[in-house]
Order: structure tokens, then C-alpha cells, then sequence
């Protein structure tokens, strides 16, 4: 996934992503933004959480560390990602698995409880370090 800045921000190579920030996901192969809406998703009843093709507010997730003394996103930190739009936590879980056309995906759903299978981090992937001024 690429972070990027919320629908019709900006953001430069390399900036620190503080608490609080709303960001954008973009999935690196498809170019597709991981979106959310008032759907029901098919399985756990939650909302939908789509690739979507296109790019608009229901792009835009809301950054919340776990750990309140964290001012920074930083790799292994667990965070939540609360969808702006909706209020609701991009969660998953193993009990919500997928059978055909996609055999042994989790459905990827958003919650309005904040709960361990909420819970993110950034585990592996390229990170470019810090600009200095």
C-alpha cells in the first residue's frame, strides 16, 4: 500500500505521518484506493471495504495510534484506521473467510467497535527516510 495525503491534499516524499492525520491507501499493483461506504459488507455485517477505482472522500482514513504517548505513525506500532465518512474501524478476522470466486481471502470489513482485530501496523515495504530542512 502507498499512504498518501486525504482527497485533494498534498503530502511531500517523506513526511513524518503525525496521530490524528487522515490519509488516503492506495494498493500498489491494482492503483486502487481502499474505500469505504454505507454498504453492508456480505459476511460479518459490517460496512464495505472496496478497492475502488476512482478517488473521492471515501478514500479518506483517519490515523489513530494505539499508544496515546505515540505523535508519529512508525513501523510495527499498531494503529486503527477509523473511515472519516462513516466512523467506523477497518477491521478483518479468520472467522470471515471467502469461498468462491476467492477461496481463502478475509473479507475486509469496517466496525464501529474498536477491537484487537482492528488493530494495524506497517510490517514490511519500502519507507523513505525523513527530509532534513
Amino acid at each position: 500500500m502507498i499512504v498518501m495525503a486525504q482527497f485533494q491534499h498534498t503530502c511531500d516524499r517523506g513526511e513524518s505521518v503525525p496521530c490524528g492525520s487522515t490519509i488516503r491507501l492506495k494498493h500498489l499493483n491494482t492503483k486502487k484506493f481502499l474505500h469505504s461506504h454505507q454498504h453492508k459488507s456480505p459476511m460479518s455485517g459490517g460496512l464495505e471495504v472496496s478497492a475502488y477505482e476512482g478517488s473521492d472522500d471515501g478514500d479518506n482514513w483517519v490515523l489513530e495510534c494505539v499508544n496515546k504517548k505515540d505523535e508519529y505513525w512508525t513501523r510495527e506500532a499498531p494503529v486503527l484506521l477509523r473511515h472519516e465518512n462513516t466512523g467506523m474501524y477497518l477491521s478483518t478476522s479468520p472467522k470471515h473467510v471467502y469461498g468462491n470466486p476467492i477461496p481463502g481471502q478475509q473479507e475486509v470489513a469496517a466496525h464501529n467497535l474498536q477491537q484487537a482485530e482492528h488493530s494495524w501496523s506497517a510490517q514490511e515495504g519500502i519507507y523513505f527516510a525523513e527530509r532534513e530542512l
